[in-house]
């Protein structure tokens, strides 16, 4: 790959740079909007948590500086909590996001669905509505029975539970899908909140003093916060525009979903880091209460922690097969990513350095070696170096440039 290894210094630090030119400026300049705006989130991208989620500035710097014009098409096939379709939409762009999640998807509707005013208006009488019954229920006790298993119960309070169970039994009273769908995704943000799961990564229970009406109360402020979020954001939205479409897939079989002749002119994505995440024990508590079948991501989860990480004993054992599975993963992915770009089309990928049965693996050399094999090549490649979670030597995150070879 021609030219030459360059550091630049931003906010988080030294950006190494190598690749093409015309391709490594936008990578370097993404990593450093990146940096420079880490908790100037916008729009609707702050409205829910979602792990490991690419920041909104690496979208919208790629998608500035590699937009053929408008109605280009660019593509997402590990869309998470939408994002990029966040981003696709405010700069002109046609966008299909996908992935193997259903929360995923539902999510990413909400957040890029375009409400005026009146419709606006309508959410917050609803919600206002929805709350009000909700602390009428609190203050008479009304008794209410959450449908969760006594696994999934015991990570609340006894008057939690009971809160959360009855705030739900009125949103689904909601008759309007449109606005149901959206409180929904106003539950699912505080859900983990009112656990006692530490965290949104962490499996880890910690005690937390919730006093009754607390639940309710937050519910409004974070529905209250969406439909602020949405006053920006179809503020920000052009003129005509194109609504992003959203599909339920897993990446690697995503052209037979598709099953046609779509082709995009960008793959913009964060595949998911090896052994660094578990997308089902992370939304778990979220899955549990909206009633959401979460077999194809038990199954098919790529990287996932539980898959690739092992402990100390197991790790001699198991490094052969795992580093061999998240190679298999990847090989497939890419094999996707080549058959849905244009010939002249561009994938830009987001990847972090994994963690397979205690083996650091080098996310950039990891594509290098593995593109070929999809009729790839890497074109460009911008690093910086991230904490690493246990504490240990700094991991590094890298945006990749891919063309198709042939």
């Amino acid at each position: 790959m021609a030219g030459k290894r360059q550091a630049l210094s931003s906010v988080g630090g030294p950006v190494e740079a190598r690749g093409d030119r015309a391709f490594r400026f936008p990578l370097v300049e993404a990593m450093r909007a990146q940096d420079e705006s880490r908790d100037a989130l916008g729009l609707t991208h702050g409205f829910h948590a979602y792990p490991a989620r690419m920041h909104p500035a690496i979208a919208r710097v790629i998608l500035e500086e590699l937009s053929l014009g408008p109605g280009s098409e660019v593509l997402d096939p590990f869309c998470g909590s939408g994002t990029v379709a966040v981003e696709a939409l405010v700069g002109g762009w046609r966008s299909l996001g996908s992935d193997i999640d259903p929360l995923a998807l539902r999510l990413a509707r909400v957040k890029t669905d375009r409400r005026g005013p009146k419709a606006r208006a309508r959410f917050l009488d609803r919600l206002g509505a929805v709350a009000a019954a909700s602390t009428r229920r609190v203050r008479e006790r009304v008794d209410v029975r959450a449908r969760l298993q006594a696994k999934e119960r015991s990570w609340y309070e006894v008057h939690v539970l009971k809160e959360l169970a009855g705030l739900l039994e009125e949103i689904r009273a909601v008759r309007d899908e449109r606005d149901r769908l959206a409180l929904e995704m106003v539950f699912s943000a505080i859900v983990i909140k009112f656990s006692r799961q530490r965290s949104e990564t962490s499996a880890r229970t910690s005690v937390k003093r919730v006093r009754k009406g607390l639940v309710t109360e937050f519910f409004v402020r974070k529905g209250e916060e969406l439909a602020n979020a949405w006053a920006e954001l179809s503020a920000a939205i052009p003129s005509p525009h194109h609504a992003p479409r959203f599909v339920l897939s897993d990446a690697r079989t995503l052209p037979h979903t598709l099953a046609g002749e779509y082709r995009c002119d960008l793959v913009l994505s964060s595949p998911p880091y090896g052994g660094t995440y578990d997308y089902l024990h992370h939304h778990a508590r979220r899955h549990a209460w909206l009633g959401i079948n979460p077999k194809q991501l038990r199954d098919k989860e790529i990287g996932a922690r539980r898959h690739l990480s092992q402990g100390p004993r197991a790790r001699a054992k198991a490094e052969p097969s795992s580093l061999a599975r998240w190679d298999s993963q990847n090989r497939a992915v890419l094999e996707s990513i080549a058959e849905l770009l244009r010939p002249e089309g561009v994938a830009v990928l987001l990847v972090g350095d994994a963690e397979v049965a205690g083996q650091r693996v080098a996310a950039d050399a990891q594509l290098e070696r593995l593109a070929p094999d999809a009729e790839l090549v890497v074109v460009a490649v911008a690093s910086q170096a991230r904490p690493d979670w246990r504490g240990g030597r700094p991991r590094s995150e890298h945006l990749v440039a891919l063309r198709r070879s042939g």
